[in-house]
Parts: C-alpha cells; sequence; structure tokens
C-alpha cells in the first residue's frame, strides 16, 4: 500500500509517495513510487500548478493554411463576392459561407476526403481551434447547404480577388503563363439530366466509361501558382476548349497584371490550330497577344529532315546545353519564329517505345495462325494491320509466305528508313511563336515552363494531397464551388511552398512539404485556478516538434505560432 512519508536530506525536509514490500531475505523495505518534492512544491501541486488535462492535435498544416488564409482575407473575400453577386450571406453552426468553404479548402489541401468524412478528420486537428467551432458541425450537410449559398456568378470574380492578393503579397512576376487542360472522371450516373458538365469522352485516366469534367488552367512561371480556372464540359477536345476560354481567360489575365500585352502565354500541340493561334494575335492592345506553342513534328516532316544538319549548341540560363536550330517559316499561313530543339530524355524514350513497339509487333506476325480463315488475303492483311502502329509504318512491313503448306508472315526492316526515323524525328521538337525579339534560349525555356501546369495537374490528382476528387456532387452548380475550393486549396498549398523555399531553401514537393509539416503537433494544456477562490483555468499551447531543426526553420518561415496563452471563450 503506498503512503506520504517525509525524509530528510541535507537538512531539507521533502515529500514522497513510498510503498512497502518485503526483500528475498524477509526484511521489510520501502520503494519509491513519486518524488513529490519540498513542502512548497506539494503546496503548488495541489492549488493546480500543474495541467489538470492534456490535449494534443496535429497542427503544422492546418495552422500554415489557416494563418496564410487570415493574412490573405479569403474568408471575407468569399463572403463579399456572393454578396454582391446576390447570394444569401448567412451564418450556419457560427460560421459564413466563405468561413467553411476556406475551411473546406484547407482540409482538401491537407486531407482530400469526401465532405462526410471531413468532421471526424478535423477533430485530429487544429481546424476546429481556427473556426472556433466543434469538430462535429463540419457535417456533409453543413458543407451542402453553405455550398447552395454561392452564386455561379461569384465564383469567378472570388477567385480573381484572391489571386489579386496573392500576387501584391508575393511579388511574383508573372511574364510567361503557361496554359493547359486536363479531366477528372466522375461517378455521375448517366440518367442524371441535371448535370451538363459531366460527359463522356476520352479520360486521361483511362476511364471513359465514366462521366467527365474538364479543367483548364492557367499557371504562372514562377511558383507555379494557379491564376484562373475553367470548368467545362468533359467531352469538348482541347482545340475547341482553348477557343472557347480564350476570351474569359484573357479578361481575367488584364484585370490581374499590368501590361497585359507584354505576357505571353504558353501551349502544347493539343490546342494549336489556325484559328486559334489567329485568335491570340487578334488581341486588342491591351490584351495577351504573344505565345509560344508546340507544333506537331510529324505535319513538319520536312522541316525537320532540313534542320538537323543545323543544330547547334544553345545555353541555357540554368547552364544546360541544348542543341536546337532556328528559322523563319510561314505557320498557318503566317510567318513566325521556328525553333527545332533536340531533347536527349525525349530521344532515349521515344526509342524504348519503338522498340517495346517493335518487339510485340514480331511476337505478333510470328503468332498468326498458318491456316487463318479467309487464306493468304486474310493474313496480309492482319500483316499489315499489326506493322501499322506509330513510327512502324515507316520501317516494317511483312511478307507472306508459304512453307510445307503453312502459312508464314516474315517481318521485314528497312534499316535506312529506321535510322532517318531516329536522326530525324526521334527527340524533336518543333516550337513556334510570334515573340521574334526573344532569343532561342528564352523560346525553349518559356515552352519548358509549360510542365509547370503538369506539375500541378499531378497535384490535383495526387490522392494524398489537394486531390480534385473524391468529388460527390451532382449539379453543375455544386461542382463549379467544389473546382473553386480545390483551386483555392492548391493555391494555398502553392504559395506556402514558395514561401519554404524561399526563406529556407525548402527541397521537396508540394506533398513533401504537406508531410512534414503534419508531423507538428499543438499540445493544450488546461491548468486549474490559482488560490481558493476559484476563477477560470488557464490555457496554454505549445508546439512540439522535437529536436527536428527543419520543422523548427519551416515553423518561422511560415509564421506558425509556437505557443499562446488564452482563456476559454
Amino acid at each position: 500500500m503506498a503512503s506520504l512519508q517525509p525524509f530528510t536530506s541535507h537538512g531539507i525536509r521533502y515529500w514522497r509517495i513510498v510503498e512497502s514490500y518485503r526483500r528475498r531475505d524477509g526484511h521489510p523495505a520501502v520503494r519509491n513510487v513519486l518524488h513529490l518534492g519540498k513542502t512548497d512544491d506539494v503546496l503548488a501541486r495541489l492549488q493546480g500548478t500543474d495541467p489538470t488535462a492534456i490535449r494534443s492535435v496535429a497542427c503544422g498544416a492546418v495552422d500554415a493554411a489557416a494563418h496564410l488564409a487570415d493574412e490573405l482575407g479569403i474568408p471575407g473575400v468569399l463572403d463579399a463576392a456572393i454578396r454582391t453577386a446576390g447570394g444569401r450571406l448567412r451564418k450556419r453552426d457560427g460560421l459564413t459561407v466563405g468561413q467553411s468553404l476556406t475551411a473546406a479548402a484547407i482540409a482538401r489541401l491537407c486531407h482530400p476526403s469526401s465532405k462526410r468524412a471531413v468532421a471526424a478528420w478535423a477533430a485530429t486537428t487544429s481546424l476546429p481551434q481556427w473556426l472556433r467551432v466543434d469538430a462535429a458541425v463540419l457535417t456533409s450537410q453543413h458543407f451542402w447547404d453553405q455550398m447552395d449559398a454561392v452564386p455561379v456568378a461569384a465564383l469567378a470574380e472570388a477567385e480573381l480577388h484572391v489571386v489579386e492578393r496573392v500576387l501584391a503579397r508575393e511579388t511574383v512576376p508573372a511574364r510567361v503563363l503557361a496554359y493547359d487542360t486536363t479531366n477528372f472522371f466522375t461517378h455521375v450516373a448517366t440518367t442524371n439530366e441535371k448535370n451538363t458538365l459531366a460527359q463522356r469522352g476520352h479520360n486521361k485516366q483511362g476511364r471513359d466509361n465514366l462521366r467527365q469534367l474538364g479543367l483548364a488552367l492557367v499557371v504562372a512561371e514562377e511558383g507555379h501558382l494557379p491564376l484562373g480556372h475553367v470548368l467545362y464540359e468533359g467531352a469538348r477536345p482541347d482545340v475547341r476548349t482553348f477557343a472557347a476560354v480564350l476570351a474569359p481567360l484573357r479578361a481575367r489575365l488584364t484585370r490581374l497584371l499590368p501590361g497585359p500585352a507584354q505576357l505571353t502565354l504558353v501551349f502544347d500541340q493539343g490546342a494549336e490550330s489556325t484559328a486559334n493561334l489567329a485568335a491570340v494575335r487578334a488581341g486588342g492592345p491591351e490584351e495577351v497577344t504573344h505565345y509560344v506553342t508546340a507544333l506537331k513534328p510529324s505535319a513538319h516532316r520536312a522541316w525537320l529532315a532540313d534542320a538537323v544538319p543545323h543544330l547547334t549548341e544553345v545555353t541555357l540560363s540554368s547552364g544546360e546545353v541544348v542543341r536546337a536550330a532556328r528559322a523563319r517559316w510561314p505557320v498557318h499561313g503566317v510567318e513566325q519564329t521556328v525553333v527545332i530543339v533536340w531533347s536527349a530524355r525525349l530521344a532515349a524514350g521515344q526509342r524504348r517505345g519503338v522498340e517495346q513497339a517493335l518487339t510485340k509487333a514480331v511476337q505478333r506476325l510470328t503468332a498468326l495462325s498458318p491456316h487463318p480463315r479467309g487464306g493468304r488475303p486474310a493474313m496480309e492483311q492482319r500483316a499489315a494491320r499489326i506493322c501499322q502502329r506509330q513510327y512502324l509504318r515507316q520501317f516494317l512491313s511483312a511478307e507472306v509466305g508459304e512453307a510445307d503448306g503453312n502459312l508464314i508472315a516474315r517481318p521485314r526492316i528497312d534499316e535506312t528508313a529506321r535510322r532517318r526515323l531516329e536522326t530525324e524525328y526521334l527527340g524533336l521538337r518543333v516550337l513556334a511563336t510570334n515573340r521574334d525579339d526573344w532569343t532561342t534560349a528564352q523560346i525553349i525555356e518559356a515552352y519548358r515552363g509549360q510542365a509547370h501546369v503538369e506539375r500541378v495537374f499531378r497535384d490535383l490528382k495526387d490522392p494524398w494531397v489537394g486531390a480534385f476528387r473524391p468529388q460527390f456532387h451532382w449539379t453543375d452548380q455544386k461542382i463549379r464551388v467544389h473546382a473553386l475550393i480545390v483551386v483555392l486549396g492548391l493555391l494555398l498549398g502553392r504559395v506556402l511552398l514558395r514561401r519554404a523555399q524561399q526563406r529556407v531553401g525548402f527541397q521537396g514537393s508540394l506533398r513533401t512539404l504537406i508531410g512534414r509539416l503534419a508531423l507538428l503537433r499543438r499540445a493544450t494544456l488546461v491548468y486549474a485556478p490559482k488560490g481558493t477562490k476559484g476563477g477560470r483555468p488557464r490555457i496554454v499551447e505549445q508546439l512540439e516538434h522535437g529536436e527536428d531543426e527543419e520543422l523548427a526553420r519551416l515553423v518561422a518561415a511560415l509564421n506558425i505560432p509556437v505557443a499562446y496563452t488564452r482563456s476559454p471563450r
């Protein structure tokens, strides 16, 4: 049985809790259970100096995003846009619509999930503390009601004003803008006639059997910050999409950035066409009129053959040396600057693809039945189809012969044509631009910046950070609001990543940053009131990052509160 026992050491009286027991030899003894210290220490414990309750939650990523959202005033911007568009401004569960949408954006950045799962996740984080609500109110019905109050007309204005604040604070030099599109499959039912956005088409994730949404995005070259998005019908091809979204994106950029005529829009060959290039050039004096685009190499084989002997070394700003040739050629009837650039990495990848396709084609030719239905003409037709795959058709053919009464398809490889393919086509890209004043290195670097949009799309399809999916909304209005939430979450994440890179030299992706910040936890210590007259308890919150120096630097760089004391509301 434990008991309280005083003892003296060096003339000082201490107290301890001891427990009696018998040693192996049968003699009684005591073991020390807890050292209480001096009499004043015991009194302090009894008066509540030690915490009476302790709670710990994950806070790093949530606090960083929430602090940035407060700094940018995102909840207020959203509420103002809704008010201007004639929406219903109301509070639900103590939160305005703007606060709820901002909370959903933070949740989407840090832990992509359905709206139904937000409450359970939020209970393990500091998000309810930032919102000053109980996590249990963040139900799917809460988000549904708050999203329902947002007019579609408010979405573009809300995004515009948030991006304006980001550009003002981050001083991003938006000289080159990259444009691209992607799509996301949904589980919207075929019989749902209220939804016009989700349509069947070619899905980049291989889910052609499902209805899908299209998303066009413009991204700043530096920081990969999304400057604007347009959601469109999933069945629309890229060429038509560019023509449809050019006007709204151009109007947004004109309002966002000074001197839009000095900007350059970079897009891939999927959006390149006679009409689209003419539409960009035909912009007004205060609109984006310059571009860098890729052309389809297969449509310009003569240019490639002519340029290969003239490839020269070009040094990029990074120090990398590439081989390229520059000329003035007519593109869709308009003479402009064309750059042929060779990429060793692209060439190696294409050669691997050709080798794999050739191996499979030879295997299929040798596996053809020696007695096909339809006889020799049928085998010749099947062999010709096998040889018609991309690239193979240029050097692979099949000769159908007969041996011992069996039909045999013998592959024939034209080595001269194959070498011509490797030297005059593989690894080559054709770039066209009306930026005649730019150097060859600037043109190549601008086009390479188009990969920044693809990197952002990878974030939107990353199931762990900022993912567009899952989305379980069935009306156009809800899907559009959902897209705004996702893009806002991505914008917060990209700003945090840029600041971490600039301020502490952080090396890693957005997923790595969120994962590192998720290791931070905030401990809440509750102390009983001092004295005998009662009063409010004292609450102290402190950050726990152990001995991790990188986390400590990120805490300072991203303005995450380290510790503060407050009383409960």
